[in-house]
């Protein structure tokens, strides 16, 4: 889900250092796409019913289906994990989309469930179950994101407490999915955006497992120059230590498509988020353009530490380019 406690960020300054901290005018929202129309892109409005339910406003905002949903799990135990994908793929039943589903590789903190022991295969079982439930729910095609956003510190499976297993793991999960009578699983090796607590690439478990290069996008920073310059902030996501350039070029340098299996502007709570940003939208849209993007998965919800809501009008400029450069047909 969204980043937290970016490591990727050298120093925190407050924004009263600066002569002005009032954002400059944005990018008009009804700029010329730099580019043709574009696929139509996945979403995220929430897990399940409820993001079905939901999906009318963004529907309508782009004037055509998304081309596909992203799901998440519960990480309470396994069967709570199988139970709460099943519940989310019936809510979507009769609807032919494409699904981002993003896979745990453990369970919650004090479920007893460790890097190593999943190295071991002790948990290969439950990866076949959800292989099997994924064929059966006519999934077999999905975008798996195993052990997303390993090389931060926020979720149970953190690459940094022992890489080496992390890595055997990852394959192991892989193998097991594979096993799968029908299944032609796309598999995603997803790191958030920045180094965070291990470089990426230290994680890279080899070319025979990975389908699809991602990396997750949010216009966020903790840089004080990035709430006066929107175009210091945006080439501060490309050339980053782990940013969009990097994703563009370790994907060419592997062979692999890449993707944004989450991206979007808004606010967070604690103000380092950069809100109704209608020039990052535009940017995102161009640099997907001009790159081998599989997918992107667009965050249209509020998740408490950051709001990227467009389809409820709390966004307007942002909500405007991001119709401009995916709505179909092309807004002129």
């Amino acid at each position: 889900m969204v980043t937290r406690a970016p490591a990727l960020i050298a120093t925190v300054l407050a924004c009263a250092a600066f002569a002005a901290c009032a954002r400059p005018p944005e990018e008009p929202a009804d700029r010329e796409p730099e580019h043709g129309p574009l696929p139509a892109p996945f979403v995220y409005r929430g897990a399940g019913c409820t993001a079905r339910d939901r999906m009318a406003p963004f529907e309508q905002l782009i004037g055509r289906s998304a081309g596909g949903v992203a799901e998440f799990s519960e990480i309470v135990d396994w069967q709570h994990m199988l139970d709460s994908i099943n519940w989310a793929q019936g809510c979507w039943e009769g609807r032919r989309s494409g699904l981002s589903q993003a896979v745990p590789m453990l369970m919650q903190n004090g479920s007893g469930t460790t890097l190593r022991a999943g190295a071991r295969g002790d948990y290969d079982r439950h990866y076949r179950d959800l292989g099997r439930l994924l064929v059966r729910r006519d999934r077999a095609d999905a975008y798996l994101r195993i052990g997303w956003e390993f090389n931060g510190g926020w979720y149970p499976w953190a690459a940094k407490d022992d890489p080496v297993a992390w890595k055997a793991y990852f394959r192991r999960i892989v193998a097991a999915l594979r096993s799968v009578p029908g299944q032609r699983f796309r598999i995603v090796w997803n790191p958030a955006q920045g180094e965070q607590q291990i470089a990426p690439d230290q994680l890279y478990p080899g070319d025979d497992v990975v389908d699809v290069v991602g990396l997750d996008l949010y216009n966020q920073s903790w840089r004080p120059q990035d709430a006066v310059d929107t175009e210091a902030r945006w080439h501060n996501l490309r050339t980053m230590p782990y940013g969009l350039d990097w994703l563009a070029r370790f994907g060419r340098d592997h062979g692999k498509p890449i993707a944004l299996p989450e991206w979007g502007t808004g606010t967070r709570p604690d103000g380092h988020g950069w809100g109704d940003d209608a020039m990052f939208i535009a940017r995102v849209a161009d640099w997907i353009a001009a790159n081998d993007v599989a997918y992107h998965v667009y965050w249209d919800y509020d998740a408490g530490d950051f709001n990227g809501e467009l389809s409820s009008g709390r966004q307007p400029r942002a909500a405007a380019a991001f119709r401009q450069a995916f709505a179909q047909p092309p807004v002129q």
